[in-house]
């Protein structure tokens, strides 16, 4: 039997990162096959990826697009397809919905960025989480962590993200209040899984 393609999305202090670990977790103590993803991914290209989002390099809007489809299609013929065709369940921190999220903009809608992922043969999730969370909390959340500040940790530019989030994501996706704890939203996240 095919595994379950499982995207958690938001933007950065929602949570996604420490509840798709932690819904993860929880789906592997089911005695289930399960693999915790993320993207960028830790290989060549994501590793550049990251390089940009911690401002060590710069690059133009179309760089950051074909950085981040390159990473994504080598994820998906390396990792993403074999694992799920062998049964494994992937738990994915991001997905192509953030590239269409964090890079729209004027010029590259995030829209049309959308349509690219969809046009290049991308799977789409089984399940689609949105970690929702108003950007001036998300913002108190990163200050807390007091961590060096990334190419999008912004408030301006998380309000745009917020906003192009909403613009893109399907009707199915399952929308879940981030103000609460995470102990509390793995459990809806395992509720809706069963």
């Amino acid at each position: 039997m095919k595994g379950k393609f499982i995207v958690f999305e938001g933007i950065d202090g929602s949570g996604k990162t420490t509840v798709s670990k932690a819904t993860a977790e929880r789906l592997k103590s089911h005695r289930t096959s399960v693999l915790w993803h993320r993207e960028p991914t830790d290989g060549k290209i994501g590793l550049e990826i990251r390089k940009f989002l911690r401002k060590e390099i710069h690059w133009s809007k179309q760089e950051q697009l074909d950085a981040f489809f390159l990473d994504r299609r080598d994820s998906i013929d390396t990792t993403i397809e074999p694992n799920l065709k062998n049964g494994v369940h992937i738990v994915q921190d991001r997905y192509f919905y953030s590239t269409a999220a964090y890079q729209g903009n004027a010029e590259f809608s995030p829209q049309s960025i959308l349509e690219r992922s969809l046009q290049s043969g991308f799977p789409v999730p089984d399940y689609l989480f949105f970690l929702d969370i108003d950007p001036k909390e998300a913002e108190k959340r990163r200050e807390k962590r007091n961590e060096s500040k990334e190419a999008f940790d912004d408030l301006i530019l998380q309000e745009q993200i917020y906003s192009n989030y909403q613009k893109i994501l399907p009707s199915s996706t399952i929308r879940l209040d981030a103000r609460r704890t995470p102990e509390e939203l793995v459990e809806e996240c395992m509720e809706r899984l069963k």
